[in-house]
């Protein structure tokens, strides 16, 4: 007697619905000079040739307006420079062209969170992924625009409706993973973490979530060494380059540390995050005016930031005398910048934190100075004293016996 046929395996995340919803719009290659455009942009934005690259994707938009890639990537060209609005223009131009297309929607979307506007970027993504559910990438971006908002349990359905068509779907389990590490469930988010890994062993998002894992258990050793790995299989990984970078500043790896946050800055050049890390790393290396225009582009678009401040009154000090600067001057500046910080933390300043202990060293160094500044005006006056009596005392010595100052010769008459 045959073997019945066994029943189609149940997916854990829910019955699969593949052919509802609208069928995905169609992804036309380009061709012609479009194509070679493209392709040009593409490699001279390999070599760091932006300008280059910037003119062949315009060239590949005039040739053919449909192409969407090229709008995409003008979007990132735009967005490196530090223009995000701009960014923002082009992507959506990608989005008019191809309106379900991941890459755009992922750009806007990390824009928004970027400028802390995670509510945002949900009611962008929204409709997008109602419309189009056969897109899983779509579910994906739309649960991690979730998660930003604080919103683990839509985020995890927003990843069930990817899941339910793929159940192998990887970003949707990396959202799974993320929301549920916020609603504290974390050995759920660590078995999805193993299963995803068991997929895709290579992924650079799953690669710095175990990274991370690694981290927050105090293996900081592996951790670095998965950050490493992220950012091999992506450079462009913005969120695991600063994870490598920080954590090669913490370990006092200062040059490459350096490195990671100047590659950093190409990628994200308007985040004072950014700039305060890459201030920090140019302070260790005792690149000190470098590290005040890294400081000082921060307070340009947050002036209260309490952690550039810290820092800024560590540059001082550790210069002791910043370049312009004497050493009493730099010193006052060092504690000016330290008492901000500490008015700025206000309460949320800790006890342990060393910037009591700091201004305290500051404090015995500024006297210490203002008693040497003294002793030397003092030296000088002594100095200057003697000097005045030496001459005194040349000018009796030479002068006619009798002590009678010698007549001034006379003028010639005219």
């Amino acid at each position: 007697m045959a073997e019945a046929a066994s029943a189609p395996r149940e997916s854990p995340w829910g019955r699969p619905d593949t052919e509802s919803g609208e069928p995905l719009p169609e992804r036309r290659p380009l061709a012609g000079p479009a194509r070679d455009s493209y392709r040009r942009g593409l490699e001279a934005g390999q070599h760091g040739e932006t300008d280059v690259a910037r003119r062949a994707f315009e060239d590949a938009l005039r040739a053919d307006p449909s192409a969407f890639r090229a709008a995409y990537n003008l979007g990132v060209l735009s967005d490196r420079a530090g223009n995000a609005d701009q960014a923002l223009t082009y992507y959506r131009q990608a989005l008019r062209i191809l309106p379900d297309y991941e890459r755009a929607a992922e750009g806007i979307v990390t824009i928004y969170v970027r400028r802390n506007q995670a509510a945002d970027a949900v009611a962008f993504m929204q409709p997008l992924a109602q419309r189009w559910i056969r897109n899983l990438s779509i579910q994906a971006i739309y649960g991690e625009a979730l998660v930003h908002a604080n919103r683990p349990q839509d985020a995890v359905a927003a990843a069930r409706a990817a899941l339910r068509r793929d159940e192998r779907f990887v970003p949707a389990m990396v959202v799974m993973v993320k929301a549920n590490e916020r609603l504290g469930r974390l050995e759920l988010a660590e078995s999805i973490l193993d299963q995803a890994l068991s997929i895709d062993g290579s992924n650079p998002e799953l690669i710095f979530l175990r990274a991370q894992r690694l981290q927050a258990t105090g293996q900081l050793s592996l951790a670095l060494e998965s950050y490493r790995r992220a950012v091999q299989l992506r450079p462009d990984f913005a969120d695991a380059r600063m994870a490598l970078a920080l954590q090669l500043l913490a370990g006092a790896n200062y040059d490459e540390a350096v490195q990671q946050f100047e590659s950093l800055a190409r990628l994200v050049s308007d985040q004072p995050e950014v700039q305060l890390g890459l201030g920090n790393a140019y302070r260790s290396t005792k690149q000190w005016e470098k590290s005040k225009a890294e400081l000082d582009r921060v307070f340009a678009v947050q002036p209260q930031n309490a952690e550039a401040h810290f820092a800024l009154g560590l540059l001082y000090m550790e210069a002791g005398e910043y370049p312009g600067m004497d050493r009493l001057t730099s010193l006052r500046h060092a504690q000016e910048e330290l008492q901000n910080f500490r008015q700025i933390s206000g309460p949320r300043l800790s006890r342990d934190d060393p910037s009591g202990a700091y201004l305290e060293e500051i404090a015995r160094e500024i006297e210490r100075e203002e008693r040497r500044i003294q002793r030397e005006e003092q030296r000088r006056q002594r100095d200057a004293e003697r000097a005045a009596r030496s001459a005194a005392s040349a000018a009796a010595a030479a002068a006619p016996e009798g002590g009678a100052a010698a007549p001034a010769p006379s003028s010639p008459s005219p």
